[in-house]
């Protein structure tokens, strides 16, 4: 036999043996789970037997969470340091110490202060710091400590631990088997790297992690009786909308777009041939906070907005870098999202009324547009007509880059919330709502939206009359920005999509 290949049999048997006793060797996982009354003296259920009701995230073994049996994020990042950078400028590893959900809900008085309102938490908790929520710190009696996992937001061993979801049911509907898992320790890692892909779920060995149901577990959100109201209030319906949509028939799950590296490529991509093109995985999890991600931002600001500097050896310049290319990537994905048309006449005539309508199709979303916290999240259509000479014969849509108001007028996509006396909330308190309308209904995918307008065109007019069309995306109002947050700053909108037109007078 030829001496290479000799080696290479010997070293493939060495490998194959010193795996299998690792396997051997390793201890059997024995659950970590803390009880509730042994470990976990005076703890509030007020509603049944389950601790973490009214959220829906749930422990295999029904236990609360030991946070010193896990690994954070920085634990993981001494293997995994590309994963590491990605995820630590997403959002997802700033959705509990994020300063906007802080505002709307952990800092909120008047939330924790009505009757179970700390257990109420626990529902918006499920998603936004399923740590805090599985070890039990939603208390109104603090009974166990602070922990540095608990500010990394949905950090690494959340997902990875999933055994099932239930996206329907929402908040949080994941099933972790986080409390099974052997004591993380490195020469155990290296001893048995093939186990410790399958613990931790890699996707060929749980095809979970790569289904729109992991997602839509949190990306569901629906608001319990035992929180408010007579009936469930459906509040974010992201995964319904993508399982309605053809993306769901053709099997386009959300982490092929979202996952990908460059998201805004493979929408393009997926426009251009109509096949699913190669899944490629990056931990950025990009979606539409551009103002999280905003490094550029004066006065360190994204650093306050994202509740400090992140954990882990990364410099400050290079998370900053980080962050501005996460942001590229969501201006690029918002301006994927969506198609803008105009039909118009041939011409028109001076001193006439003129009629246009502008379409806004949705081509790029596996969803609705606009998605998720609709109360804050909203686009909106500005419609702008100048003659030759430059004067503005109609303006619809208008933006106030001073303080930040766009024109009440305006084809806005906005949820309003109503509070029981009928005043509108825009601090986003969904405690408080008791009812909801539209502004106008979003666009489902591949759906389009028309919208007419109509405008007076003066006998002086000077030909030809520039018709231009602008899709406007703003993460928040700026209601929230200047009372909830007490910032004196305007939240400036970012452009979608933009299309022009010019009209002969005749």
């Amino acid at each position: 036999m030829n001496k290479p290949i000799r080696v290479l049999l010997i070293g493939g048997v060495l490998s194959a043996f010193a795996f299998f006793s690792a396997i051997f060797l390793l201890p059997k996982p024995q659950s970590t789970g803390l009880t509730v009354g042994e470990d976990i003296p005076f703890y509030s259920m007020p509603w049944n037997d389950n601790p973490f009701f009214p959220g829906n995230m749930q422990t295999a073994d029904g236990k609360m969470l030991n946070t010193e049996n896990i690994p954070s994020a920085e634990f993981c990042a001494q293997c995994h340091e590309k994963e590491y950078r990605e995820w630590v400028s997403s959002i997802h590893s700033v959705t509990g110490p994020d300063i906007l959900y802080e505002t709307a809900i952990g800092n909120n008085e008047s939330a924790h202060k009505s009757r179970f309102g700390t257990e109420k938490i626990r529902w918006c908790d499920s998603c936004h710091e399923p740590v805090n929520l599985l070890m039990g710190e939603l208390n109104p009696i603090p009974v166990v400590g602070p922990s540095s996992v608990t500010a990394e937001g949905t950090t690494c061993i959340i997902c990875h631990t999933a055994t099932s979801a239930d996206p329907l049911a929402g908040n949080g509907a994941l099933t972790l088997d986080i409390n099974n898992i052997n004591q993380y320790d490195e020469a155990l890692i290296m001893a048995a790297p093939a186990e410790h892909a399958r613990t931790m779920q890699a996707k060929t060995h749980n095809p979970l992690m790569g289904s729109s149901d992991f997602c839509g577990a949190c990306h569901t959100e629906i608001r319990p009786t035992e929180v408010n109201g007579d009936v469930p209030m459906h509040l974010q319906d992201t995964y319904e909308e993508w399982q309605d949509s053809e993306y769901a028939d053709m099997g386009v799950q959300c982490q092929d777009c979202h996952m990908h590296p460059d998201p805004a490529a493979y929408i393009s991509e997926l426009k251009e041939t109509g096949q699913i093109p190669e899944r490629i995985v990056s931990h950025r999890f990009v979606g539409v906070n551009y103002l999280l991600t905003d490094s550029k931002l004066p006065s360190n600001l994204v650093t306050f907005l994202r509740g400090g500097l992140p954990p882990g050896d990364i410099s400050t310049d290079e998370w900053k870098e980080d962050l501005l290319e996460q942001n590229r990537l969501i201006r690029d994905l918002l301006q994927a999202a969506a198609d803008l048309s105009i039909s118009a006449p041939e011409s028109f005539s001076p001193n006439s009324e003129a009629t246009l309508n502008v379409t806004i199709t949705n081509s790029g979303a596996g969803h609705s547009l606009p998605t998720g916290p609709l109360d804050q999240r909203h686009m909106w259509l500005e419609v702008k007509v100048t003659d030759a000479a430059n004067n503005v014969v109609y303006h619809s849509g208008w933006f106030d880059e001073k303080t930040g108001q766009v024109d009440p007028n305006a084809v806005m996509y906005l949820k309003i919330l109503t509070d029981a006396n009928g005043e509108t909330i825009y601090e986003h308190i969904l405690f408080n709502a008791a009812d909801y309308t539209y502004t106008r209904d979003p666009i489902p995918a591949k759906a389009s939206d028309t919208i007419p307008y109509t405008f007076s065109v003066p006998e002086k007019a000077q030909g030809p009359l520039k018709v231009e069309a602008t899709l406007w995306y703003r993460l928040a109002l700026q209601e929230f920005v200047t009372y909830s947050l007490n910032l004196d700053i305007v939240l400036p909108p970012v452009v979608m999509e933009q299309t022009v037109v010019e009209i002969p007078i005749r």
